[in-house]
């Protein structure tokens, strides 16, 4: 499956209430699992949201007075 141009996937567990998710961005693995598919796919899309998420950065003075 592809969302915000990442592809990911979901695939059921060995359990009956088990999905696993996973995907890759820029060399780095995300993985996780949930009791639903639609669960999964959830969790998948908002992991890649995160991932693509602009990062906070702190900024610090230098002009001390």
């Amino acid at each position: 499956m592809k969302y915000r141009g990442i592809d990911y996937t979901v695939v059921q567990g060995l359990g009956l209430q088990l999905w696993k998710w996973g995907f890759a961005l820029d060399r780095k693995a995300s993985k996780g699992q949930a009791a639903t598919k639609v669960q999964a796919v959830a969790e998948a899309k908002r992991a890649i949201d995160r991932a693509l998420a602009p990062k906070k950065l702190k900024l610090i003075r230098t002009d001390r007075v």
